[in-house]
């Protein structure tokens, strides 16, 4: 049912925006009365959170003068633009708003997709088994058991696939809006009924897949006149192919796109600082993460296991599917049987070297027109074992109807995880291993969320709010055969109430399902929102234990009114008030619920143990610690990630290029007040290429704690209202080199301060110039910098090297000379 549209459709006309405009509010503003005098029907704007788009789309809206929808993706910023209706002189308005989902509803009319899902399944049988396709299609009516639960879970993958297909306009014989289940065309009726012209999309940049054809559709059934107003905080520039022509065909070009640095400079959002703390993991783990490749060579083993002759394992051995396949290369259907092997490694180079390594390195024979040589003496590598097995899965496992061949597939797809690999119903493709999910959830990193939590609370006493974010309630997956407890929020809440430090803060637990607490803090917290909640849901509020290793306690209610929509607004309003109610100083909760959309102007600390590293949801997050705080002038918010290295394994290094990653979309002051994306604004001697020594962790981890407590200065990197130029400049990185963990290479520094600023262990002169666009940074060169920047790097070097005993300084200010003059020219 859609909800009410409050006033007439002329209700906009006594609305006006009471508060004084913002100086890039008036920007974007102006912008769209460009679009709208040049007749052009969308406007797109891209602004941090905080920075005021509701109001700006309110009042877009206001403007426009005719009925608006609002889709969103949250129902907590849903209930935002209602609220943000009282700052225009009052509550109705010609407004509805909905959620992307109630609008985005799909169904499959009359079977036809699970019909087409059937055909495309054996038209791929047929492909990968070389036989006709009835033949096929004849099987997989046949399939019972184990094939018939495989191939009900392929029909409902390939169904989905054919859902996206559709709404890009792939199968003429069926529209977008067909797609449409019963509740969204029911909306859409009553959205053209009711003649709504403006459609405001919040977090725009949700509309990249399935969500963004049908909503193109929805807009399409609304008529030619739509106006489109597109709001998010996250740039399309990092959109590419499918995706950008989607989001160019809804919202176009952005009009209007301020950066968050300039909205803080302005006043207009808290300044902040970003800090990370280092960590190994701990013994259990990292003893572990050493077998974890063992493990995979024991699959490897089993597979080469003989089998009981005449079984249905001895028909699907992977040893004799690869030497047949090798060997005699199973022709592709409709082609003669003497498939040269040159013809067989054309098509299938990978497959083919990894075939000849197989069998030469085992001294099996190898095929008679196969090449000889190094490449077949050569043991396989872990691509080749892919390669194998990627064709063992899908024309032999896929291929037998049976139990045996069920096993060996989930025996397959099991190992594989441990690597790092997914075995889908196309073949094994890249996923989280289990190496990274154990970095990623080390137990080792709840002890470094202590120490930064217990550090903000000894420099802001009772106006610490920290909330720290996770990827889910319950522990990741662990391996069955181990003990490890693999994160969670309930990992966090035990470790942190367990803790005297920060025990005393009473941390709570909030996510989707569960409100959980410490036991000695269950009465604070209970009393806390029985005064916010309504008072029929407050009256049957309750304590009971949670279960589990842990002693902890879950806050409940026996009232249809406790859900999310209720216990989450009262959980941030105890959270955030400083009164007699107020209960603890740290939210624990998961991304999903406090990761975007989430509003608690006093959260001034912010710990990511996340496993996101997407631009989107890291300037989402990020934005929940920046919004000006009415009761703290001179808020600063501190922003911690923590990262678990693991220097002596191959992947053991996969959390830090996370962190990377993650850094590459954020700007921040570095040590000097200059503005950097990338890692050198967490700490200069950071690099975007390879972590740091595990030597230098405690080094690192202790300048994190002193510049936490040293907020005065956090506050003076960013000069806020002092003049700056609102652009983004090319970066040339200049550094002195030092080692990579675990190698003898040199591995460019990261600060383009100078060579003292990046190492101590490197003589003066040495130096790495890389001229090449650094991808930790959004900013780079527009292209490769040519010679030059060799010989001013040699030139640098010699008179380093001239000078002898010149100071470190001299050389750092030689070198930064140099990367200004060449950043200046590059830019020129």
């Amino acid at each position: 049912m859609l909800p009410r549209m409050s006033g007439s459709d002329d209700g906009w006309a006594g609305l006006a925006f009471t508060p004084p405009w913002r100086h890039y509010q008036r920007m974007a503003l102006a912008a769209f009365d460009a679009d709208l005098a040049a007749r052009r029907r969308a406007t797109h704007i891209v602004a941090p959170p905080g920075s005021g788009k509701t109001v700006i789309g309110l009042e877009i809206a206001r403007r426009l003068g005719r009925p608006a929808l609002v889709l969103c993706p949250t129902t907590a910023i849903q209930q935002q633009w209602g609220s943000a209706l009282g700052l225009f002189g009052g509550a109705e308005a010609p407004l509805l708003t909905h959620t992307y989902q109630a609008i985005c509803q799909t169904a499959d009319p009359g079977g036809a997709l699970e019909a087409a899902a059937l055909e495309r399944l054996a038209a791929e049988r047929a492909r990968d088994t070389a036989i006709g396709v009835e033949a096929a299609r004849a099987e997989l009516d046949g399939y019972e058991g184990a094939a018939r639960r495989r191939l009900t879970r392929d029909v409902a993958t390939v169904t989905a696939t054919l859902k996206r297909e559709i709404a890009r306009g792939e199968h003429l014989d069926l529209a977008a809006h067909d797609l449409l289940g019963p509740g969204a065309a029911a909306r859409l009726a009553e959205l053209q009924a009711r003649g709504v012209r403006t459609v405001l999309l919040d977090e725009c940049h949700h509309l990249v897949s399935t969500w963004g054809y049908l909503v193109r559709a929805v807009i399409a059934a609304l008529g030619d006149d739509v106006h489109v107003v597109g709001l998010t905080a996250t740039s399309p520039l990092d959109l590419s192919g499918e995706e950008a022509a989607l989001y160019d065909d809804l919202l176009g070009e952005v009009d209007f796109e301020i950066p968050t640095p300039a909205v803080v400079k302005e006043g207009y959002l808290a300044p902040y600082q970003e800090l990370a703390l280092f960590t190994t993991p701990l013994a259990s783990e990292r003893e572990w993460l050493q077998q974890h490749h063992a493990r995979f060579q024991a699959l490897l083993d089993r597979l080469h296991d003989p089998a009981p002759p005449g079984s249905a394992e001895e028909e699907l051995s992977f040893g004799a599917w690869v030497i047949a396949r090798i060997r005699y290369r199973d022709a592709e259907a409709g082609e003669s049987s003497s498939f040269s092997f040159a013809a067989f490694a054309k098509r299938q180079p990978r497959l083919a070297r990894a075939g000849l390594r197989y069998l030469g390195s085992a001294g099996l024979e190898l095929p008679p027109d196969a090449p000889r040589g190094e490449l077949t003496s050569a043991p396989p590598e872990l691509d080749d074992w892919l390669a194998l097995l990627d064709d063992w899965a899908l024309r032999c496992l896929r291929a037998h109807p049976g139990e045996a061949a069920e096993r060996l597939w989930e025996q397959l797809a099991g190992g594989l995880a441990d690597i790092g690999f997914t075995l889908t119903r196309r073949g094994i493709r890249p996923g989280r291993d289990d190496l990274d999910r154990v970095l990623v959830n080390s137990s080792a990193k709840t002890l470094l969320v202590a120490d930064a939590l217990d550090a903000e609370h000894a420099v802001r006493g009772a106006g610490l709010r920290a909330v720290v974010l996770c990827d889910s309630e319950r522990p990741a997956r662990a391996p069955e055969e181990t003990a490890l407890t693999l994160g969670g929020g309930l990992a966090l809440l035990s470790a942190l109430a367990a803790d005297d430090r920060t025990a005393l803060l009473h941390p709570l637990l909030v996510t989707g399902t569960t409100v959980a607490c410490a036991p000695a803090d269950a009465e604070g917290w209970l009393a806390a929102l029985a005064a916010e909640l309504p008072p029929e849901v407050a009256a049957t509020l309750r304590v009971e234990p949670l279960g589990g290793d842990a002693p902890l306690a879950r806050l409940t209610a026996d009232h249809a009114g406790w859900s999310t929509a209720t216990y989450v607004p009262a959980v941030t309003r105890a959270f955030a008030g400083d009164g007699p109610h107020a209960a603890g100083r740290v939210l624990i909760g998961t991304r999903a619920l406090l990761g975007e959309g989430w509003d608690c102007p006093p959260v001034n600390v912010l710990v990511d143990c996340t496993a996101v590293a997407a631009s989107v949801s890291v300037r989402q997050m990020r934005g929940r610690s920046l919004r000006l705080d009415p009761g703290d002038d001179g808020k600063i918010s501190s922003n911690w990630d923590v990262v678990c290295v693991a220097p002596e394994l191959e992947r053991g290094a996969a959390d830090y290029h996370r962190f990377v990653r993650r850094h590459s979309h954020l700007h921040a002051p570095c040590e000097d007040g200059s503005i950097e994306s990338g890692v050198s604004h967490v700490h200069p001697q950071l690099s975007p290429y390879a972590p740091p020594p595990e030597e230098q962790f405690t080094a690192l981890n202790l300048a994190a704690l002193d510049r936490a407590a040293d907020l005065d200065s956090a506050r003076e990197r960013w000069q806020i209202g002092a003049p700056y130029r609102g652009e983004e400049l090319p970066v040339l990185l200049v550094g002195a080199a030092r080692e990579r963990p675990g190698s003898g290479t040199a591995a460019p520094g990261t600060s383009a301060h100078g060579a003292a600023a990046a190492s101590g262990t490197s003589a003066p002169g040495t130096l790495t110039i890389d001229p090449a666009p650094d991808p930790a940074r959004p900013l780079p060169a527009t292209g490769r910098l040519p010679g030059l920047a060799a010989v001013a790097a040699s030139l640098v070097a010699l008179a380093a090297a001239a000078a002898g005993s010149a100071s470190a300084a001299v050389a750092a200010a030689t070198v930064g000379d140099v990367a200004l003059a060449l950043a200046l020219w590059q830019a020129a």
